[in-house]
């Protein structure tokens, strides 16, 4: 019995070594697998960095656009009122003009009025002196 005793150890004892030689290659495996992670982790931290520089970036240009287009609004703003100033001075010489040539055709009425009764007395000093 001894030996059979001694010969069931030595399987046992077979099969726990050849447990523990599959138990080292799964920690291998592991091992090899955590390193590959830890390589992808340190690839996902670095585009991360560069994410975040690229989003810096992005916000400061954000930044510089948005105070151009304020810049743009504002000198818009000035040329709307140099606009509407521009506009009222038009009309306003405008209606000078309008007022002007109805004044010269008031003048030109009264000049002609003035020619014929020029004509009119010089018809009637010619005829005066015709007489006499």
């Amino acid at each position: 019995m001894s030996e059979q005793l001694l010969q069931q150890i030595i399987q046992k004892l077979d099969r726990i070594e050849n447990e523990q030689q599959a138990m080292k290659s799964d920690m291998g495996s592991m091992k090899s697998e955590l390193g590959s992670m830890k390589s992808e982790l340190g690839s996902m931290k670095s585009e991360l960095g560069s994410l975040k520089e690229t989003q810096a970036l992005m916000q400061s240009q954000l930044s510089e656009t948005n105070a151009i287009v304020r810049a743009i609004r504002d000198r818009q703003e000035e040329t709307d009122s140099k606009l509407d100033a521009l506009s009222m001075d038009v009309h306003k010489l405008h209606g000078e003009l309008t007022h002007l040539k109805e004044g010269q055709e008031r003048h030109e009425r009264i000049l002609e009025k003035l020619s014929l009764r020029s004509i009119e007395q010089e018809t009637d000093i010619s005829a005066l002196r015709r007489a006499k």
